[in-house]
């Protein structure tokens, strides 16, 4: 895809256990092996006009606090007040503190 749409995700709570959780829970070793775990993005957040009508579609997820750089994630609309992001990105590493991904 030649352009994507970058956003800025700020909920670093529910950011950091899913990377833990996809990345590196059981020994991932880093390899994204959970395919289920997702982040929600509820009708009320101001993100969820930006995602609404892009099904299917990739976006770049940045948080300067977390991730060197950004990860990519797949859009899901399935739902009717919700939007579900799958993380994309095959491998993750942890360098000065801060997630990067590939």
């Amino acid at each position: 895809m030649k352009y994507e749409m970058k956003i800025e995700f700020a909920d670093r709570k529910q950011l950091k256990q899913l990377i833990e959780k996809c990345y590196f829970g059981e020994d991932n070793n880093g390899r994204l092996r959970d395919k289920e775990s997702h982040l929600q993005v509820s009708k009320g957040d101001h993100l969820y006009i930006m995602l609404k009508g892009l099904n299917n579609m990739t976006v770049r997820i940045t948080n300067n606090h977390l991730i060197d750089g950004c990860s990519r994630f797949v859009i899901d609309e399935s739902g009717d007040s919700f939007v579900r992001l799958y993380p994309c990105s095959i491998y993750c590493i942890v360098e000065h503190g801060k997630y990067s991904f590939y």
